[in-house]
């Protein structure tokens, strides 16, 4: 039984004795965009309620072609919108409890997706086709170096790269944004990038964190 009326769902870890106690169904729901996402306690979402739209948008906006990658989707934030105007969206995360939830979220919304349970990491040493656009979300420690030169080297077209730390963010972008690229076969990489746009977003308000967003184009 959930000890306030409030609360939905509880989840409190016991680290001594190595012990979970859960109250309530042990997710919650959260409502944006048309779209309704089911959200475990290890999942992640983003946490202010009022500015998740305009973010989303933002993020989408203008967004179309064959294939779109949602790179660190939890669960499936960006995912969803991306299927009503690419063919194809593949969804990459190594939260397991993330990517149960965004297949359920995914059924529920009745669309169809490519879900991978994989860190980024991995699932970039052997992606092979260039998507028409990527998303990425990563935690405070970024795409790092040898992500980043593997996603500059797969070419998309285009990049909207989702940020909270703007050190790891600059490191990130000084790569994608290289004159030239070389593959893992050391011939010269084609593409590089330049920015298109940037935003910012005060998800944290009176904190000195913030949210930014660029978007990238590729120059062929």
């Amino acid at each position: 039984m959930i000890p306030f009326p409030a609360l939905q769902s509880l989840l409190l870890l016991d680290q001594k004795k190595n012990r979970f106690e859960l109250s309530g169904p042990g997710y919650l729901i959260q409502e944006a965009a048309g779209y309704q996402f089911r959200v475990s306690h290890l999942s992640f979402f983003q946490v202010n309620r009022f500015l998740v739209e305009d973010l989303l948008r933002t993020v989408v906006a203008g967004a179309k072609g064959d294939l779109a990658l949602d790179l660190y989707a939890g669960v499936g934030f960006f995912t969803l919108p991306l299927t009503k105007t690419f063919q194809r969206v593949v969804s990459v995360d190594a939260n397991l409890s993330a990517t149960r939830n965004l297949r359920e979220n995914a059924d529920t919304a009745d669309t169809s997706i490519v879900s991978q349970h994989v860190q980024t990491e991995e699932f970039l040493k052997t992606a092979t086709e260039a998507p028409d656009f990527v998303v990425l979300d990563p935690p405070r420690t970024g795409l790092g170096q040898t992500s980043a030169q593997k996603l500059a080297n797969l070419g998309p077209k285009e990049i909207a790269y989702l940020s909270c730390d703007p050190s790891t963010l600059a490191r990130d972008l000084a790569i994608l944004m290289q004159t030239s690229h070389r593959r893992a076969d050391s011939t010269p990489g084609k593409h590089r990038y330049e920015i298109a746009s940037m935003d910012f977003f005060d998800l944290f308000p009176q904190t000195y964190h913030i949210e930014a967003l660029v978007r990238l184009r590729r120059i062929e």
